[in-house]
């Protein structure tokens, strides 16, 4: 069986002023070959999130997907979680009809303990809806206030999941108000922040 992988590599020979770009893809017999590529729903998961591989390969017949814990799969689309926090490896091998050609890609994931963040309003004057973006992405609106603190989870607030580390958010309510700032996670912990 021949095995072969696509990869480009750059040379600069310093002094000669030589540029050159290395295309091993001549190792490819035709354009006809299988190439392998996947996606992934979420490259850094939390323990024991359900994870969806999907098959974006081209010219294969079939596929072949191995699994840290050895499992393998020859589905399209496959889900996965992981336990406990590390960095995993996820393979896809792809196949040409009689297994004389094959190629592989792989991808690693970050698996970690989350920490959690709750967004709230405390009083009736802020203006509804309150529209949150997180990491650059829409992640709720606050339609209600809490009396007091708001907990992870609670009714009427925004939660979020997330692996450790430092994201910005943005929050705009009704009148235009903006509240930007950024917010520290850690694992296991729960940070709450007020918008009005």
């Amino acid at each position: 069986m021949l095995n072969y992988f696509k990869k480009n590599s750059l040379l600069i020979l310093l002094g000669l002023f030589t540029f050159s770009v290395l295309n091993f893809s001549a190792c490819k017999k035709s354009d006809t070959d299988p190439v392998a590529s996947f996606t992934v729903s979420n490259k850094t998961p939390t323990i024991d999130e359900l994870v969806t591989f999907t098959n974006t390969s081209t010219n294969a017949d079939h596929v072949r997907w191995t699994f840290p814990d050895g499992s393998t799969a020859t589905s399209n689309t496959v889900s996965y979680s992981f336990f406990p926090n590390g960095i995993y490896t996820v393979r896809l091998d792809a196949y040409n009809k009689n297994e004389t050609i094959s190629t592989f890609y792989e991808e690693d994931l970050s698996v970690c303990i989350p920490g959690k963040v709750v967004f709230y309003a405390d009083s009736t004057n802020f203006k509804s809806p309150i529209n949150i973006t997180f990491k650059g992405e829409f992640a709720g609106s606050l339609t209600t206030y809490i009396n007091g603190i708001a907990n992870c989870g609670q009714a009427g607030a925004l939660t979020i999941d997330i692996c450790p580390g430092t994201y910005a958010y943005e929050a705009t309510d009704a009148s235009n108000k903006v509240w930007k700032n950024s917010v520290k996670i850690t694992a296991n912990n729960c940070i709450a922040i007020k918008l009005n």
